[in-house]
């Protein structure tokens, strides 16, 4: 005879069952491409002062911790970093930093409580050449996709002028494959805002979103090495060649 529950029934361990999670994939010295959230994809910043607060936690992020930021596109309710891996240690441990301490700072000046934050932040591998280069691109039109320029290089929070205009940014290092365009300053900039332009093709301009569900972006050969292969399912992680075909 089937039981009813009882009062005994309600303080009975629950269990839970652990849902899976893809292990970060571990590349040091390489090239990662990080997004984090606002919760519930608020619009927490909005502010000067909220996108100062963000840049002056990314300059003790480079300052504390092994950590080479690229470039960073700052938008009202997400983050963009293109960094490079510390050699030494697994990225989580600066990254869970700077999200915590931003989640404290801006806490403290809003007298707020709860999750900043939306879950874990997003981190793909990216091969170097012309994908390091469409990662780039992708971070700085992300502010003209969203329809707040039309012009990338004026975007104030994001590196985009310092490629493609030569700006002054002490907050990034340029990546390997920008320097690699010319041993020339002006030439490089000229070429990067060559490649900056709109395309023809619509969808190469449009918002995709395999650079942030994706765990490596790359050639097959790069996807293979560092994405474990499951048996009956096809790799994942190459981007079309309109996506990240680059000729300055």
């Amino acid at each position: 005879m089937k039981r009813y529950p009882v009062v005994d029934d309600l303080f009975r361990p629950v269990l839970r069952v652990a849902m899976p999670r893809a292990p970060r994939l571990v590349a040091p010295g390489g090239t990662v491409h990080v997004v984090a959230r606002c919760n519930n994809r608020e619009f927490y910043f909005s502010a000067a002062e909220d996108f100062e607060l963000l840049l002056a936690h990314l300059r003790e992020l480079v300052r504390t911790y092994e950590v080479t930021l690229y470039a960073y596109t700052l938008m009202s309710n997400h983050v963009h970093l293109l960094l490079q891996a510390p050699t030494r240690e697994a990225l989580g441990r600066p990254l869970r930093w700077f999200m915590t301490e931003t989640a404290k700072a801006f806490h403290k000046a809003r007298g707020r409580r709860g999750h900043f934050w939306e879950r874990r932040y997003r981190s793909c591998l990216v091969a170097e050449d012309t994908y390091a280069l469409a990662a780039l691109r992708y971070l700085d039109r992300n502010p003209v996709r969203a329809g707040l320029v039309d012009d990338p290089t004026t975007y104030p929070w994001s590196s985009c002028a310092a490629y493609a205009l030569g700006t002054p940014n002490r907050v990034i290092s340029f990546h390997p494959s920008y320097l690699a365009l010319s041993p020339y300053a002006k030439v490089r900039q000229r070429q990067y805002r060559a490649l900056l332009a709109p395309s023809p093709d619509p969808k190469a301009d449009a918002r995709d979103t395999r650079w942030s569900t994706q765990r490596a972006v790359g050639s097959p050969a790069f996807v293979a090495r560092y994405v474990p292969h499951r048996r009956g399912r096809p790799r994942s992680g190459t981007m079309p060649s309109q996506n990240h075909e680059v000729r300055p």
